[in-house]
């Protein structure tokens, strides 16, 4: 998944950008591109998101232009992109972290607020390579990652969502949908009529996928992954860094606090790739079995090592 996300990302999340300012002018403001932020310093972000709208101006009305491929918020801070556009990492005023991640571009999702619902704890927890139970409809209750590209656009969707015991479909407490069981079939009843009624189909494992509908004569390719461990890692004093295949560190969700969870990912740097957790280089020995981060040694002791 994340593979097939970084082909569009990589090319296309900018020039998106550039588009759509450019009819700023005679069209009304429109969402351009929706980051999830993980900072302590929260005074422009609206439920833990930046909205960047065509008029030039956030959500909020924070101001905000492009300066290259540097987005410029003035004497409030300002945020470069790193693996090609998927994420952007910079500083607000006063020197505050800025750890984004891109979760919509040139695309919007009709949602309903609803109380989050508990989740059982092992969800996201499982290994990669692995099956929580053999049956899909025993281990659907899971957390899983929602991706929507429209082919041949820079219009995209990335979401974190849980699969709920009372066969909701939820992004924390945005409801997106419900879901049935069709014989073999997973069927999400979206809440947005750009996608509606979609069969999701289970192949490979762990992976379902589905069609929305036309646009322009092209269909939505719309895909939930489940959210799983790829790589535990484990310091000298005995503390984990688990990292997750939705490009998460320390927890398969979303929260704000930049302490505690945060995004890894790869981006490159001149000729090289490098690993990235919580924006800083992670290197890489032992091909990729041993970690040094933040100072301190790390050792691959469960996953797969992170290439």
């Amino acid at each position: 998944m994340t593979g097939k996300l970084s082909k569009v990302r990589q090319t296309l999340i900018l020039s998106g950008i550039l588009l759509v300012c450019g009819f700023a002018t005679v069209e009304a403001a429109e969402p351009v591109c929706v980051w999830e932020v993980v900072s302590t310093y929260r005074k422009h972000l609206d439920d833990g998101r930046l909205t960047l709208m065509s008029d030039g101006k956030t959500s909020t009305g924070l101001p905000w232009t492009l300066i290259r491929d540097t987005v410029d918020f003035g004497k409030e801070g300002k945020a470069e992109p790193r693996a090609g556009g998927a994420f952007y990492k910079g500083n607000w005023v006063g020197g505050w972290n800025i750890d984004a991640r891109v979760i919509m571009n040139n695309a919007t999702l009709k949602t309903e607020i609803v109380a989050p619902e508990t989740m059982p704890q092992e969800a996201g927890q499982s290994m990669i390579g692995t099956r929580p139970s053999p049956g899909l409809q025993d281990s659907i209750v899971d957390v899983w990652e929602f991706v929507a590209i429209l082919p041949g656009t820079n219009s995209f969707i990335r979401l974190t969502c849980d699969f709920t015991p009372n066969k909701l479909v939820l992004d924390g407490d945005r409801k997106l949908g419900t879901y049935e069981f069709q014989k073999s079939a997973v069927v999400v009843n979206f809440l947005d009529p750009q996608f509606g009624r979609v069969v999701f189909v289970e192949k490979p494992d762990n992976v379902l996928s589905g069609k929305g509908k036309p646009v322009n004569r092209k269909l939505w390719n719309l895909e939930f992954t489940r959210v799983q461990r790829m790589a535990i890692y484990r310091s000298q004093d005995n503390k984990d860094l688990v990292l997750y295949t939705n490009n998460r560190a320390h927890a398969p969700r979303y929260t704000s606090d930049y302490q505690t969870t945060f995004n890894w990912y790869f981006t490159p740097v001149g000729r090289q790739k490098k690993l990235m957790i919580r924006g800083l280089e992670a290197k890489q020995a032992a091909g990729g079995r041993k970690l040094t981060w933040y100072g301190e040694d790390l050792v691959l002791i469960a996953g797969s090592p992170l290439r």
